[in-house]
């Protein structure tokens, strides 16, 4: 009998661990697969338990915008030469005597195993105050690492920032930096995110490099299944946005206008409001006269104005029939901050309320602003329709060069 007791307690006890263990990892699986709204029913049956992924169009996939450091020789690091190439990003420090090293050794073995490819591998220090050049090159030789496939980059502090907080959204502090090694694909879209320490998600990257490695058009109608949950995410609070790089705005319709949703597209945008009296109604009749005369080779047409207070979609509706205005021609609102900053940040123009900049924005089928022309001027006119054939023929990203821009924009 004394001998049944014990016996009955170590069961219980052992009973107990085990529904303690499975209730916290049931838990944990529950919180990390709740991540930014994903559901346990969006995650694929064949991702690890608990991963957060998403199914987003690729074209809501954010770019990466051009940034240069310098390299471990010393040299100035552009990614403008990656265009057409894969690259893997990565966050690390070079005293770092664990981590660092280990996340390091894997990109060796990714390296390797992706040698046929042709992909980059970007490392950037998170501690730009010691990791000089100089450093930087003794470090990259332990790996026989070469700047032109493997390049380790250093630069401001600032710049740094910048690029992994603004741009992939991932913590860079030197005790607190990512643990992702992100993917950018070759047309310059942050295209996925894997866990450096993870088994699986190291042989999903090498999958997922080499289908990207063999894509040879941007995948403009395709559905990327991935870990960047926050692509495509319109952000509620504008004080957590750094810079407007996309916008989503209400249209006159009613439904939300996506800046995205018209990646694979050249469009042209202006600004205005209703009650305008002059130029905005002048602006919007050489634009209605210009769709008759072109017709279907004339790009969509997206019109923000720059009173949202008064021009509510219904208002808009109203103003847009006065044009003929078809679903070709967006007539878009939303927050006043919100279109200042679009103005300011995205098209690089001038907009408060009732004052405005007059000219038309050309934007490339990548969401770039790539001129912006008096359209009172006829000889502007002409440069403005032969860039936008020109446009329509690109199929990849181009680094913008804005030759007609208005060092000065014409304000009304």
């Amino acid at each position: 009998m004394r001998k049944i007791v014990p016996i009955a307690l170590w069961l219980m006890v052992i009973c107990f661990v085990v529904a303690l263990v499975y209730m916290r990892g049931s838990i944990s699986d529950s919180l990390r697969s709740g991540v930014s709204g994903q559901s346990s029913d969006q995650t694929a049956s064949d991702d690890p338990p608990g991963a957060a992924f998403v199914d987003v169009p690729w074209k809501h996939l954010p770019d990466v915008e051009r940034f240069q450091f310098l390299d471990q020789n010393g040299e100035q690091y552009d990614s403008a030469n990656l265009t057409g190439r894969p690259y893997l990003v990565s966050f690390f420090f070079a005293s770092c005597p664990s981590f660092c090293r280990d996340l390091n050794k894997r990109l060796d073995r990714l390296n390797e195993q992706l040698r046929k490819e042709d992909i980059a591998f970007v490392s950037i220090s998170v501690d730009p105050k010691n990791d000089t050049p100089e450093v930087l090159n003794r470090y990259a030789a332990d790996f026989n690492a070469t700047p032109d496939r493997w390049a380790f980059l250093t630069d401001q502090e600032y710049k740094i920032k910048q690029l992994g907080e603004q741009v992939f959204q991932v913590v860079v502090d030197k005790d607190t930096h990512t643990d992702n090694i992100l993917l950018v694909d070759k047309w310059g879209r942050y295209r996925d995110r894997f866990k450096w320490d993870d088994p699986y998600d190291m042989k999903r990257l090498v999958k997922v490099v080499k289908d990207v490695a063999a894509e040879q058009d941007p995948p403009l109608d395709q559905t990327i299944h991935t870990r960047n949950v926050l692509a495509g995410y319109e952000q509620p609070d504008l004080n957590l946005v750094p810079w407007v790089r996309e916008f989503h705005l209400t249209e006159r319709s009613g439904n939300k206008f996506f800046s995205r949703d018209l990646t694979g597209e050249v469009w042209i945008a202006n600004f205005f409001f209703s009650t305008c009296p002059g130029i905005c109604k002048e602006q919007n009749t050489y634009i209605r006269n210009l769709r008759q005369r072109l017709g279907d080779q004339l790009p969509q047409v997206v019109s923000i104005t720059t009173d949202p207070s008064t021009d509510t979609p219904e208002v808009l509706r109203e103003y847009a029939a006065k044009f003929d205005a078809d679903d070709r021609w967006k007539f878009c609102t939303g927050q006043s901050l919100l279109i200042k900053r679009i103005s300011s940040e995205f098209f690089h123009a001038h907009a408060s309320d009732n004052h405005h900049s007059s000219l038309l924005f050309v934007m490339d089928r990548w969401g770039k602003r790539r001129g912006s022309f008096d359209w009172q001027n006829a000889e502007e006119e002409i440069a403005m329709l032969k860039l936008i054939d020109e446009l329509k023929l690109e199929t990849r990203p181009q680094i913008p060069v804005d030759e007609n821009d208005h060092s000065e924009d014409e304000v009304q």
